[in-house]
């Protein structure tokens, strides 16, 4: 497995959490979500900064998307401190659930549409493989960061 096909498969879990996050009914499971939701997308944006982005860096067609991506992952980052706050019963919550999602879905198509052709294009199939290597490293390792600290 390359580096890509594990971005897009953090992504469809991500989505599917949104998904199931619009369907829950009661708070306890909207907390419980939100929580996962949490996880998910701060672990992806850590160790997609600790490995994917600097390895953009080195390459022409892909050393300008870097900032943009890091952008939209602090906006996202921010949204995420700011719902974590509230309780589910917020009449807010929802609101900024909906506007969490939106950011992650513009920057996600952003992403697998503009960034991974060129990160594809730039690299070769064994520099997306090592890559897919400390992505899963890192992110292992900030699992277990970040499950001790909660």
């Amino acid at each position: 497995m390359n580096v890509i096909e594990l971005i897009k498969s953090d992504h469809r879990k991500v989505e599917s959490l949104f998904s199931e996050m619009e369907k829950a009914k009661d708070s306890k499971k909207m907390q419980k979500l939100f929580d996962q939701l949490y996880t998910e997308l701060t672990l992806h944006a850590k160790v997609e900064e600790l490995t994917l982005y600097p390895s953009m860096r080195n390459y022409d067609e892909t050393h300008d998307m870097v900032e943009e991506a890091e952008e939209e992952h602090t906006e996202a980052k921010e949204l995420l401190e700011e719902i974590k706050s509230m309780s589910p019963s917020d009449p807010e919550f929802k609101a900024k659930i909906e506007e969490l999602k939106e950011a992650v879905q513009h920057h996600v198509e952003e992403e697998e549409s503009e960034i991974l052709p060129s990160v594809s294009d730039s690299m070769d199939e064994q520099e997306m493989k090592e890559l897919a290597k400390e992505f899963q490293e890192a992110k292992s390792k900030l699992e277990k960061e970040i499950s001790a600290a909660s």
